[in-house]
């Protein structure tokens, strides 16, 4: 009997049911594979800890606004709000703060090698939600960091110092 998967119908196969044919093809245990983000242990609904090596590799060649945004995460001790998020770069429409979560997202889940799609680096504060008067449509939250990526953060991109990130480590 001849079983034929071809490598895009294999790259659906979930990491665990490949590594497992791997193992039954090549007739022994693979080692698990390391992650490239030093052992970042990633968690559903809470934001990744970053270190200041991993930070530096995130912002690096990110967009002025981008990096904005995280400089007033790490002043505000890793929490801004919506309408602070958007003034910092003089936008008004929220749907840029999506497009600037789901860029940072993807460099880091690229960073970490995530391919259980968990790790996120910016979470929302669903308690803080603030609505309109006809409760359709927010108008200001909080946005936030873990407090060690909030450190990293301060360390690398310096708030306040617009002389920007640190490039030599």
């Amino acid at each position: 009997m001849n079983i034929v998967i071809d490598q895009a119908d294999f790259r659906r196969l979930s990491p665990r049911t490949q590594r497992e044919l791997i193992e039954k093809l090549a007739g022994k245990a693979m080692t698990e594979p390391k992650r490239r983000g030093s052992g970042t242990k990633l968690f559903w609904r809470r934001p990744v800890d970053l270190s200041a090596d991993m930070t530096v590799k995130l912002v690096h060649g990110l967009a002025e606004q981008h990096r904005k945004r995280l400089e007033l995460l790490a002043s505000g001790n890793g929490r801004a709000s919506l309408k602070d998020l958007l003034a910092v770069t003089g936008d008004s429409d929220w749907h840029v703060l999506s497009y600037f979560q789901s860029v940072l997202t993807r460099r880091l889940r690229r960073m970490i090698e995530d391919p259980e799609r968990k790790a996120e680096l910016i979470k929302w504060d669903f308690d803080s939600t603030k609505w309109d008067a006809d409760g359709t449509s927010i108008v200001d939250g909080v946005y936030y960091v873990s407090q060690t990526t909030a450190a990293a953060l301060r360390e690398v991109l310096k708030p306040g110092d617009h002389g920007g990130a640190k490039t030599a480590r």
